[in-house]
């Protein structure tokens, strides 16, 4: 059913007006969740507000905020805002993002990136509550004599980390109700929800896993796709930072991922693009016909919730990204 499915939208050169037409899109349709992606483009939380304020049903999350750009209190202030905009339907995306974003984007030091988030989310909890903060950490330092002073998280504010390491996947695990992957190998995601769930099977997590994505039957235009989804590919593990890169490598993608270093360092992105293998095109996107993508989606291990990311870049790539989420709805209806 589409309430199990995620959709997402690509940040490169995206607007509000794109990304709400998606949205709203999606909430028409039936599909579960929407999540914001947040880099050097649009702001999540405001962008969310206005999504919040023009869909009925979807439930909509910051895909991911990161834990140096704001403090913890005022992502608490932002949770309890958007629960009043819409109650029960905001879902916090959390994360550390890469030293690189951080430090020459924001301008913090990225240090202590697991303990920060760990820190992050207990007071971010505190917060959303209405609770009085009191809070000594190892990052978190001295909060104290506060508490939110206006309506509080109704229900249970749910929080997801962006997680790719087993490290993260972990303590996503441990503290919160699931995780958010990204250029995760669909071959490996049993891997990934095994951290996630740790020695306990009991109550099993959830865990998003970001895929783009494109729906036809036109060879050429899904070859077409394929190059837009080799061009991410190479962007985020040759422009990014390492994290992603070095994740690919552990889960067992040395060989294809030397190829697009070594091609990016002789001839820049594009030489880069035109290294992806079909191995790496397979296994971290999701593009061909309906059948075959309800089909790849069906072998997802239990608690995965696939989130179907699209282009947003011009008015053209949202019109074939809506077109894709209508054929992917007859399909799985």
């Amino acid at each position: 059913m589409l309430e199990n499915f995620g959709i997402t939208a690509s940040w490169q050169g995206c607007t509000i007006e794109r990304l709400t037409a998606i949205a709203r899109e999606a909430d028409k349709l039936g599909f579960g969740y929407f999540w914001v992606p947040e880099a050097w483009g649009l702001e999540a939380f405001s962008s969310i507000s206005n999504i919040l304020s023009k869909t009925t049903s979807i439930r909509v999350g910051t895909g991911i905020a990161n834990v140096y750009s704001r403090s913890a209190a005022l992502i608490g202030m932002g949770c309890a805002t958007l629960d009043q905009i819409a109650p029960g339907r905001f879902m916090l995306g959390l994360g550390s993002s890469g030293r690189t974003l951080i430090e020459n984007w924001h301008g913090y030091d990225f240090s202590k990136p697991l303990k920060r988030t760990e820190e992050y989310v207990q007071v971010i909890r505190k917060v959303a509550r209405g609770e009085n903060v009191e809070f000594r950490g190892d990052v978190l330092k001295n909060l104290s004599k506060f508490r939110l002073y206006t309506k509080p998280v109704e229900s249970n504010l749910e929080i997801y980390l962006g997680a790719i390491g087993d490290a993260n996947l972990k303590l996503a695990g441990t503290i919160c109700e699931g995780a958010i992957l990204a250029q995760y190998p669909i071959s490996r995601l049993n891997h990934a929800m095994d951290m996630l769930n740790g020695e306990s099977q009991d109550q099993r997590k959830r865990l998003f896993t970001y895929l783009p994505t494109f729906v036809s039957t036109s060879k050429e235009e899904i070859s077409k796709a394929n190059q837009r989804v080799a061009r991410n590919i190479a962007f985020y593990v040759t422009s990014m930072g390492s994290y992603y890169s070095k994740n690919l490598v552990r889960l067992g993608y040395e060989d294809d991922l030397n190829r697009i270093m070594e091609a990016h360092h002789r001839g820049g992105s594009t030489a880069s693009e035109l290294a992806v293998s079909e191995r790496m095109l397979n296994e971290l996107s999701l593009t061909g016909s309906r059948e075959s993508v309800v089909e790849k989606v069906s072998k997802f291990p239990e608690g995965v919730i696939p989130v179907l990311g699209f282009s947003s870049g011009s008015v053209d790539e949202v019109k074939s990204s809506v077109d894709s989420m209508r054929l992917l709805s007859q399909d799985v209806c």
